[in-house]
């Protein structure tokens, strides 16, 4: 049986971490005493790290985790890193827990040339490319990058659970109740999470029916990010 619990970190950030029996996998470890601790306390054994792209709170632990962890770290074909990893790129596969977890990598440039995110078994690890409620920023590519990688998503299995980095979902309802003033569906969302100390996981099939930015035009989609920059 698969687990998945977040580790916080910084102000906002979540290291996802799969956990099968004592065995671990985690997501994007931005530092690695909270990823070491964690693993002290409850004696689990950590077997791999994967990385959706190079930003620092996504990467800033690995250097102090593979000091004491020797395990393969999966992350985008051609990102430059200082340490040892595994190129991965659109449609490679990776067998996690003895190939009982295999994941699909699928590119998603926008927020960096190079993001990629993680697929299989109903699990979605997709670093900063999508929130709930929101997408993430363009700092690398264009908004024709993210508006197509955004596509991406219409294919996936509807019934996965979104598994972002940051706890942005209320955030991002507060920018949407009052780009949309007349939609009151934000607004009682809003209020059904505000009680919530976390909003993640999501389902992609919610967020594909009422993630806007999802579901736009590209025309709108541009506007949405512009605005949504500028909140």
């Amino acid at each position: 049986m698969l687990n998945v619990v977040p580790i916080p970190i910084l102000n906002d950030n979540y290291i996802w971490t799969i956990i099968h029996g004592k065995k671990t996998v985690v997501i994007d470890p931005g530092l690695s005493d909270p990823v070491l601790k964690y693993h002290q306390k409850y004696n689990l054994e950590l077997t791999a790290i994967l990385i959706t792209h190079h930003h620092h709170d996504h990467i800033g632990g690995i250097d102090g985790i593979i000091n004491q962890h020797n395990v393969p770290v999966y992350a985008p074909y051609h990102e430059k890193f200082n340490f040892k990893y595994h190129q991965v790129q659109e449609n490679s596969k990776i067998q996690l827990f003895d190939n009982t977890l295999e994941f699909s990598v699928i590119e998603v440039p926008g927020h960096t040339l190079e993001h990629i995110i993680y697929h299989g078994n109903k699990l979605l690890f997709c670093g900063d490319t999508l929130f709930s409620f929101g997408c993430g920023r363009i700092f690398e590519g264009t908004y024709r990058q993210m508006y197509d990688s955004l596509r991406k998503f219409k294919s996936i299995d509807p019934y996965s659970k979104v598994y972002c980095t940051h706890e942005y979902t209320l955030k991002n309802l507060e920018f949407l109740k009052n780009y949309f003033k007349d939609n009151t569906f934000y607004e009682k969302k809003y209020q059904n999470l505000s009680k919530s100390m976390i909003t993640l996981p999501s389902l992609l099939k919610d967020e594909l029916e009422s993630n806007p930015f999802l579901n736009s035009s590209y025309d709108e989609f541009k506007k949405l990010r512009e605005a949504k920059d500028l909140f």
